[in-house]
């Protein structure tokens, strides 16, 4: 979980704190190239082919958080050279922002959320393919706290609550839902509002909201800085090990590119099943989200799966549909969307 030997709990928190600082200012830094390509790759057919591959040029969104990990670790160990692509990474906030440039044939790829993609498909904004799964819940990552002297001491208590999420109708705020059903928690009267994970310390210290949808490490800067306290993991019953994020390409790329999407995809795959050793995931955010190693040792992290898996996607409609993120009728075909590389 969080720390190695005996490490005081007090260094712990204030290694996680300088993390919080750190993977906010990563996050903040814009469209900016992540990987090292100086050589286009992007919109249009670029890059062209290499004999075999339909195109050796690629562009692909990135996020310099540890959920992220695959892809950066198959850019750092030469993975995706090793399958004949050039792989340039740009910076995006998530899905949502980097599905117009998905459109736009801008990136090839992107890691991001699939609560988005699944919107996007079911309003025919675009026709999406899961290339690769990229990152699944672990406990305490996600988790729903108070302030030091809240009078709310159980999930119960939440009930007619003002309550911060980061974004309304994200994966966020349907792990927080379906924790509190799971909890009992009657919602019918909750206000949900919307604050940026770095602002809901003080929106909890200023008694401006009851309680706050908050995840790491901001989860141990608000129990450090001001007292918080976790009331919910919302990382349990029907959504633990929920499948989080994962790789998107548009239909249209990948029906023209095959070979291309499935290089990338065996590319990633050997990525996440480096992925499984902690230390090469710590070796690696020291570079991605640029902290220091012993940091790196403390950090709690879910798992990195190594395919799509059609069952687990299944989950999120589900309960993107008990709440109301997307239609009951919405017309949002799984097995379409999940790449399958040619055989024979």
């Amino acid at each position: 979980m969080l720390g190695r030997g005996s490490r005081s709990v007090h260094s712990r928190r204030a290694a996680l704190s300088i993390l919080g600082s750190a993977s906010l200012i990563a996050a903040l830094s814009g469209c900016g190239a992540l990987g090292a390509s100086d050589d286009g790759g992007g919109g249009g057919n670029g890059g062209g082919g290499n004999g075999q591959l339909e195109r050796t040029k690629i562009r692909v969104g990135a996020m310099p958080i540890i959920d992220s990990t695959p892809v950066h670790l198959a850019q750092q160990k030469g993975y995706f050279k090793e399958v004949g692509l050039e792989v340039e990474l740009e910076t995006v906030t998530g899905a949502a922002t980097a599905i117009p440039k998905l459109l736009s044939n801008e990136l090839q790829f992107t890691y991001g959320a699939y609560v988005p993609v699944f919107q996007a498909q079911a309003k025919g904004t675009g026709d999406f393919k899961f290339v690769a799964d990229s990152y699944q819940t672990a406990e305490n990552i996600f988790v729903i706290m108070v302030g030091r002297d809240s009078q709310i001491k159980s999930p119960k208590d939440l009930a007619g609550k003002t309550i911060a999420t980061n974004t309304k109708n994200s994966i966020t705020d349907l792990l927080a839902k379906s924790a509190m059903d799971t909890a009992g928690v009657d919602q019918s009267k909750i206000n949900w509002v919307e604050f940026p994970f770095p602002d809901m310390q003080s929106k909890l210290e200023a008694k401006q909201i009851d309680a706050a949808v908050i995840l790491e490490p901001f989860v141990t800067q608000a129990a450090r800085s001001i007292g918080a306290t976790p009331i919910l993991d919302t990382s349990q019953g029907p959504t633990a090990n929920f499948p989080i994020s994962g790789y998107t390409g548009t239909a249209k790329f990948v029906t023209e590119n095959p070979k291309t999407t499935e290089a990338f995809r065996k590319a990633l795959t050997k990525a996440s099943e480096t992925a499984s050793n902690r230390e090469e995931v710590e070796k690696a955010v020291t570079q991605f989200v640029k902290i220091d190693k012993e940091v790196a040792q403390l950090v709690r992290i879910g798992t990195f799966p190594t395919s799509v898996d059609r069952t687990r996607l299944q989950r999120t409609v589900d309960l993107m549909k008990k709440y109301k993120m997307l239609d009951q009728n919405a017309n949002v075909n799984i097995d379409s969307m999940i790449f399958k590389a040619a055989t024979g």
